[in-house]
């Protein structure tokens, strides 16, 4: 009788500190799993930022030397003119006033 009491005090201990091991708060293996998950969420954001940085960093070596560049992006995405210069729109749309 008594060691089957001992046996089942015992089970009772391993089981909890096997949940412990598991489940505790900030030092669980289910909190190590959460934050491995999380950290290759980051490196892989990180290697998108790194490749739109190098691209940013190269249009801005164009802009900085090229001037055919930095003419053709000033008149497509700003409108920009020439001097002496008229747009004509002959696509049909009309202006909202």
């Amino acid at each position: 009788m008594q060691r089957r009491r001992l046996a089942k005090i015992i089970s009772a201990i391993v089981f909890f500190t096997l949940l412990w091991i598991i489940f505790a708060p900030g030092y669980g293996l289910y909190f190590l799993h959460k934050k491995k998950k999380y950290l290759a969420e980051l490196q892989a954001e990180q290697q998108i930022l790194i490749e739109n940085n190098k691209k940013l960093a190269g249009d801005v070596e164009r802009l900085q030397h090229d001037q055919a560049y930095l003419e053709k992006i000033a008149r497509e995405e700003h409108g920009m003119l020439k001097e002496n210069e008229m747009v004509f729109d002959f696509s049909g749309k009309k202006k909202e006033k």
